[in-house]
């Protein structure tokens, strides 16, 4: 079982964890106009059939945000692509995403597939936010899904990993001697359940997927040979265009992608 980083493949989006920092686009398609109004257009959507046997009852549209002042725009990666002048009711415009940067917040993994209203049914979820939009600490839904075996052919790229000489469930012994669990993106737990949220470098692979790996052991040494944990992070805040760490959730193992 291992982890890849799929940097500068167009499916890096099937094989993320939390934390990941991607590019998204998706070429444009065309799609017939069901309404639209000043803030928003409602198009047939292209790409996904509506599911005969759902719970859902979708009727095969989505509304998608005209301008940026409208507060859904950060949470609808797709755009009509069209110029706002060029389509009325009933007529084709064009909806793609132009390309942007978003991280992943979570990463869910559905032993049935996910009854949402449209085939294919999906497997798996990725939860993503636009770059530069931080998420409020009451925030219950911000952001948008994606299906990375869906039928929108989305392209994908993995910029930005923290950590990402690490694996979840990766064993270290740091500095000072402790002994701590990492898992994506930031998140420590010390064996000891002592004080201090974090370990303090360099650190020591001591163990990966129940085994000694020395090769890996070198990488995480030499990785982690100068700068602290506050490093990885702040790089990672400069990635994402915020200013305050989210509380990202760890990486649920059950939950992650298979490597």
């Amino acid at each position: 079982m291992g982890e890849a980083s799929d940097r500068g493949s167009a499916g890096a989006l099937a094989r993320v964890r939390t934390g990941d920092i991607v590019s998204l686009s998706c070429p444009p398609r065309e799609a017939v106009v069901s309404d639209l109004s000043s803030r928003y257009v409602s198009v047939r959507w292209p790409w996904n059939e509506i599911d005969p046997d759902s719970l859902m009852q979708w009727n095969g549209l989505r509304s998608i945000p005209r301008t940026p002042d409208v507060p859904d725009w950060h949470n609808e990666p797709f755009r009509v692509t069209s110029p706002n002048d060029s389509f009325d009711r009933h007529s084709v415009c064009e909806v793609g995403i132009p390309g942007m940067l978003a991280y992943v917040v979570h990463v869910a993994k559905f032993s049935d597939p996910l009854d949402v209203g449209w085939l294919p049914r999906p497997h798996v979820y990725v939860s993503l936010v636009a770059h530069g939009v931080r998420i409020p600490p009451s925030a219950e839904e911000i952001g948008f899904t994606l299906d990375p075996d869906g039928d929108e052919p989305i392209q994908s790229e993995l910029v930005y990993r923290p950590y990402e000489f690490l694996w979840d469930g990766d064993e270290v012994a740091d500095r000072e001697g402790r002994m701590w669990t990492y898992s994506a993106p930031w998140n420590w737990v010390a064996f000891d359940s002592g004080s201090g949220g974090f370990p303090v470098w360099p650190l020591q692979l001591i163990c990966r997927d129940g085994e000694q790996a020395p090769e890996a052991a070198e990488a995480v040494a030499r990785a982690t040979s100068f700068g602290a944990h506050g490093d990885e992070v702040a790089r990672w805040l400069e990635r994402a265009g915020i200013a305050d760490a989210p509380q990202l959730p760890p990486s649920a193992f059950s939950e992650d992608l298979p490597h």
